[in-house]
C-alpha cells in the first residue's frame, strides 16, 4: 500500500463522518475505488454514515463477494437499507454471495406483497442529504444522469425523509444554498400501503410521483402515478387477496417484525437481527 493510500485509510478510520460526506460528493466509480481498498469493517463503518442511495451506488459494481463482505460488517437492518437501493440484478448478485442465514433476514426485510406500494416503487431514485448544497446537487444529477423528476427528495442523516425541493427551484437556487434551506413538505406513502389506498392519496392532485417511507419514516424510494396505474392494470386480472389487509399484509407485517426485532425467537440470528438501530430503545425506533 502506497503512502497516499495509507493516508486515505487513516482518514477513513479517524473521520468516518467526514469521509462519508466526501465520498457522497464523488463520482460513484471514484468512491467505489476508495472503499474497495479498505478492509471490509472499515468500508462498512464509512458506508453506514452515508445516505443509503449513495452507499448502494458504491456497492453496485463491486464484485458481489466484496460487497457481501462489506455488508456483513453491518447489522441486518442497516445492510438491508443499502441493498434495497441496488438495481435488481446487482441486488440478487449480492444476496447470492451473503451468508445463508443473512439471506433469510434480508429477504424478509426486502419483501413486499405485489399489491403494495413497496413492490412497485423505484428504490434507485436519487435522494440527497439536507446538508448538500444546490451546486453539488446539480452536479450530481448531471453526472449520474438521473431521470429529471418533478421534485428532488431530501433526507436527514438517519435516512428519514425531510421534504422535497421542486426541480425548477433547485436549478435556480444559489450554488452555496443548502438543500435543507429550500425544503417544502412532502406527503409520503407507506411502503406496505395497498395500491388501492395509495391511489386515493391527495398527493396525486399536485404531483406526478410521491416518496415512499417505512414505519420509521425512512426513505425507501419513489412511486410515480404512472407506475401505480400500470401496477393496478397488471394486477386487475388476478384473484383478490384472501383476508385483505389482515391476510397477506398481516403475514408481511409479521415477517418484517421478525426480521427487525425478534432475535429472542431466532437465536441463530440474534447478532444479525439485533442491529444497531434496533437496539436503541431511547430513540423510539423499532417495530
Amino acid at each position: 500500500m502506497s503512502g497516499r493510500e495509507r493516508l486515505a485509510m487513516a482518514f477513513l478510520t479517524l473521520h468516518p463522518d467526514a469521509a462519508a460526506r466526501l465520498l457522497e460528493g464523488m463520482p460513484a466509480a471514484t468512491a467505489r475505488g476508495v472503499l474497495a481498498r479498505a478492509e471490509p469493517p472499515l468500508a462498512a463503518a464509512v458506508l453506514d454514515k452515508m445516505v443509503a442511495t449513495d452507499a448502494a451506488r458504491c456497492l453496485e459494481h463491486l464484485p458481489p463477494e466484496a460487497a457481501a463482505e462489506i455488508t456483513a460488517a453491518l447489522g441486518v437492518p442497516e445492510a438491508a437499507a443499502v441493498i434495497r437501493h441496488l438495481a435488481p440484478a446487482a441486488r440478487e448478485a449480492v444476496l447470492g454471495a451473503v451468508a445463508p442465514e443473512r439471506v433469510v433476514a434480508f429477504r424478509l426485510l426486502l419483501s413486499y406483497p405485489p399489491h403494495t406500494v413497496g413492490a412497485w416503487m423505484d428504490a434507485t431514485a436519487l435522494a440527497l442529504p439536507e446538508d448538500c448544497t444546490a451546486g453539488e446537487a446539480r452536479e450530481r444529477i448531471e453526472r449520474e444522469r438521473q431521470e429529471l423528476r418533478q421534485r428532488i427528495y431530501v433526507l436527514d442523516r438517519e435516512c428519514r425523509l425531510r421534504g422535497a425541493i421542486p426541480t425548477m427551484t433547485l436549478l435556480k437556487s444559489p450554488s452555496r444554498k443548502t438543500l435543507g434551506a429550500l425544503l417544502e413538505p412532502a406527503a409520503a406513502l407507506w411502503a406496505r400501503e395497498p395500491l388501492a389506498s395509495a391511489q386515493g392519496s391527495e398527493v396525486w392532485e399536485r404531483h406526478a410521483d410521491a416518496p415512499v417511507v417505512n414505519r420509521d419514516h425512512e426513505y425507501m424510494g419513489v412511486l410515480s402515478y404512472a407506475d401505480l396505474r400500470r401496477a393496478q392494470r397488471q394486477l386487475a386480472g388476478q384473484a383478490p387477496h384472501a383476508g385483505g389487509a389482515s391476510g397477506a399484509d398481516g403475514t408481511a407485517e409479521v415477517a418484517e417484525l421478525l426480521a427487525v426485532g425478534a432475535s429472542t425467537l431466532w437465536q441463530g440470528l440474534a447478532e444479525l437481527v439485533g442491529g444497531r438501530r434496533a437496539t436503541r430503545p431511547e430513540d423510539g425506533r423499532g417495530p
